[in-house]
């Protein structure tokens, strides 16, 4: 397993357990029906080392779908603030997590004919491996 791979699943793992969410965390796609998903963006090296370890930062796109505007956003809260306070990050057997910020908060991005809201939020995930 890469990190990369790794931290989106713990991400969506620990946000599924420690959150109020009303639906799982899809990693395939946004649910037509509704629903929550995420997806890792373009990573970037911070610091390169000696021994060519790096800190790279991840961001961590998730994507929410709801009937109810209100609680639409309110989901895509909970996770992202749940992560950027976080004083000891959940350990990793790929890589150390360092630190979460929210580089995009919570906003209403569209809306659909049917009138099921679209919503998206973005964490820079610093790790380290």
């Amino acid at each position: 397993m890469t990190p990369q791979t790794e931290l989106l699943e713990l991400i969506t793992d620990v946000a599924e357990q420690k959150c109020d969410l009303d639906t799982p965390i899809s990693l395939k796609e946004l649910p037509a029906e509704g629903g929550l998903y995420a997806e890792l963006g373009e990573g970037f090296a911070d610091r390169a080392y000696f021994d060519k370890s790096t800190e790279k930062t991840i961001p961590v796109l998730f994507l929410c779908r709801h009937a109810d505007q209100k609680r639409g956003l309110e989901e895509l809260h909970e996770i992202s603030h749940y992560f950027q306070r976080l004083k000891e990050y959940p350990k990793a057997q790929t890589f150390a997590w360092l630190d979460t910020e929210i580089a995009k908060e919570p906003n209403k991005i569209g809306r659909d004919e049917d009138g099921v809201y679209h919503f998206s939020c973005i964490l820079n995930c610093k790790i380290y491996y």
